[in-house]
This record gives structure tokens, sequence and C-alpha cells, in this order.
């Protein structure tokens, strides 16, 4: 079967590997699409992602699928379950001189129950079975939304509160999205004037360019006198902190989605309001079946983050176009 593999850092080719044969609680699943995660999948191409380093690796964790055939004691799946997270070789694991970067990249991957009793694994607890319904860009889509949702879920309750988002990519304009669909008041800050108009029609109440405003805090303070209450940095620049200090009122939150810059952000000089910090992890298997919901019944709509959709054998012209920051959201169809 075909599949993506790194085969070091900075070298990823489209190779012929083993098709994974399933264990007794395990399910065979016939990849359809596999989202390109313009954060992680770029790290572990560039080998600086600082949970990996095993090479060569099948890369990919956005797949989803179609169950074609299942071991004697599955019972969580069967053959014709639409699923999230199937893989060539599950994380942790190797196979045929190959390491796992997710391993969703692929024609065939597996997904697997833990035996009775024990508690499911990160990727067992991320492995489900959606909504028949769901296209095969949906389901995968809503692995990212449901990342953002789980993200805004653990934030306080924003009813009637003013929220920063800061970034723009799929991150930072479904963060936005839940934050309004949550009753907060939206301003969005970004570099691309065409991605904030997306803001502004999905979500925000304003925009900042960033580009365009030499002192995006100065602008911050004027669409929020009195300061905002939530800044969430989904960009990851150094200057995410400084900026939320400045933005914020005093006891203000700084919540990170995004990846810590190298070498880590910069931080306020002394005189800043007090700042509070939270770093909430991304649990998509709590928010799927929400955002599912959300997709199904037309409140969100895919095409508003899908913007390309390339072949799997198209894979260079994709990374390169998500490289050059052409790309919102792209997928690989397999």
């Amino acid at each position: 079967m075909k599949a993506l593999v790194v085969v070091r850092p900075g070298k990823l080719e489209l190779q012929d590997i083993p098709v994974p044969v399933p264990g007794k609680r395990e399910a065979l699943v016939r990849i359809d699409v596999c989202g390109i995660c313009g954060t992680t999948d770029r790290e572990l191409i560039a080998g600086t992602q600082p949970y990996h380093s095993r090479y060569p690796a099948v890369l990919g964790h956005e797949s989803t699928g179609v169950v074609v055939e299942t071991g004697p004691q599955c019972r969580k799946y069967r053959v014709g379950d639409r699923v999230t997270r199937p893989a060539a070789i599950l994380s942790g694991e190797t196979r045929d001189g190959l390491a796992s970067c997710w391993g969703g990249f692929a024609e065939y991957g597996i997904v697997r129950e833990p035996p009775p009793g024990a508690e499911p694994d990160y990727t067992a607890s991320r492995q489900l079975v959606v909504d028949p319904r769901l296209s095969p860009e949906q389901a995968s889509l809503a692995i990212s939304l449901a990342e953002t949702a789980s993200f805004v879920w653990q934030l306080p309750p924003l009813g009637g509160r003013t929220v920063v988002v800061s970034g723009t990519g799929c991150a930072g304009l479904s963060i936005a999205k839940w934050c309004k669909m949550a009753g907060a008041r939206v301003i969005v800050l970004g570099r691309r004037q065409s991605r904030l108009d997306t803001a502004l029609r999905l979500a925000a109440d304003a925009v900042v360019n960033v580009r365009d405003e030499p002192d995006a805090a100065s602008a911050l303070r004027t669409l929020a006198p009195d300061g905002a209450d939530v800044f969430c940095d989904a960009c990851g620049a150094k200057d995410q902190i400084v900026l939320a200090s400045l933005a914020c009122r005093a006891g203000g939150l700084w919540a990170r989605y995004a990846v810590e810059p190298p070498g880590g952000y910069d931080e306020p000089t002394d005189g800043a309001p007090d700042l509070r910090r939270a770093v909430p992890e991304a649990r998509e298997h709590i928010a799927y079946a929400w955002v599912a919901d959300q997709l199904l019944r037309g409140a969100v709509r895919a095409e508003d983050f899908l913007s390309h959709r390339w072949p799997l054998g198209d894979f260079r012209a994709a990374f390169d176009a998500v490289a050059r920051g052409e790309v919102l959201k792209g997928i690989l169809a397999v």
C-alpha cells in the first residue's frame, strides 16, 4: 500500500509499505482522507517535534476511513463503521523498519480497542466511531475543530466577555467561532486581510491587521477600553504574552493553543498588569460528537475551513502550499 514516510528529517517520500494486519482487538480501516496539520506535520517533517525522534516514520494524524475487517475479539468496531485516526503504524510502535508519526497518510490503517477494564491510552481514546452521515472530509475536519472546541470549553464562561484571538489559521478562526457561539465579543488579530475578512464573516466583531497597525496593543485598547478578559494565543509569536498583558485587564487570562516558539515567549516588563496563564489540553474526543452535530446541522460549514484538497500523490504540492501560507485547511485524499 502507499504511505507518506518521513525518511529522515527534511525528506518526505511516498513509499510502498506492507498493509497492516489487525490484531485480535483491532480493526483494519480503508483510509479515505487525512488532513494536513500545519504545525505538527511541519515539525515532524523537519525533525523538530519535541515528542518524536524516530525515523523513518509514517506521517499523519487527522485520518478517517471505513472499517473493512475486525479481529476476533474486537467489539468496539464493526465492518462499515466510519472511524477517526486510523494509523498504518500506531503511535509508539514500529513495524517493518518504520516508526509512527501517527501514521494516517496511508491507504490502510489500524484502530484498536483496549483490553476489557483497561483505560484507553491517548491514541485509543481518540479513535472514534463517528456519525455515518458525515462525509470523509467533514469527519477529518472535525478532528481539528474538536481540538479547538475542547480548548474553548476549558476557558472560564465567556458570555458577555471580550476575547482576543491572535491568529487566523484554522485554529484561530475556529477558536473565534466557538468563542462567539459561547456569547463572547470577539476581536481577531492577524496579518492577512483576506483571513481577517473571513474572521468577520464567521465570528469576529472586530479585527486588527497587525501588518497595517504598528501598535496592536493600542488598537486593542481602543476596541476594548476596559481591557480584554481573555487572550487566546493561536499563533505562537514571541510577543504574545507581552501583547496580552497590554491588551487585557488586570486579572485577565492568556490561554495558549499555539506551539510555544523556539526560545520561549518574551516576558512583560515590571509593572505590567497581573495576567493569569493557562495551556488547556486539546482533547478532541470530548468535543467531537458536538462538533459533528454542528456540521450536520449546518451551524458550522466545512467549506468555511477546508480550502484545499489534493490526491495523495500530490503531497509535495500540498505541503509546499501549506509552507507558503496559502492553505487554511487542506486534506489529502487517499
